[in-house]
C-alpha cells in the first residue's frame, strides 16, 4: 500500500488565515521559533478563497468579530 501525503499550505500571515477561518477552512496552528505557523490543507477551495483574498472580495467583518 502506498501512503498518500497530506498537501498543506502554510503562512504567517494572519489576514489571510482569518480570511480563510471565515469561510471555514480551519488551520493548525504550528509554533516555530516564537512564531505562529497557520498550515491549512491545500486542496481546490482553499485556492479559490485565496483567489477571492487577492481579489479583495466584500467581507461581513462584523459577522466575523462577534
Amino acid at each position: 500500500m502506498e501512503k498518500t501525503e497530506k498537501k498543506n499550505f502554510t503562512t504567517l500571515d494572519i489576514y489571510l488565515s482569518a480570511f480563510l477561518t471565515l469561510f471555514g477552512i480551519h488551520p493548525e496552528l504550528k509554533l516555530n521559533n516564537g512564531k505562529v505557523i497557520f498550515s491549512f490543507p491545500a486542496n481546490e477551495d482553499l485556492y479559490k478563497l485565496m483567489l477571492n483574498f487577492n481579489s479583495n472580495v466584500n467581507v461581513p467583518v462584523t459577522d466575523f468579530v462577534t
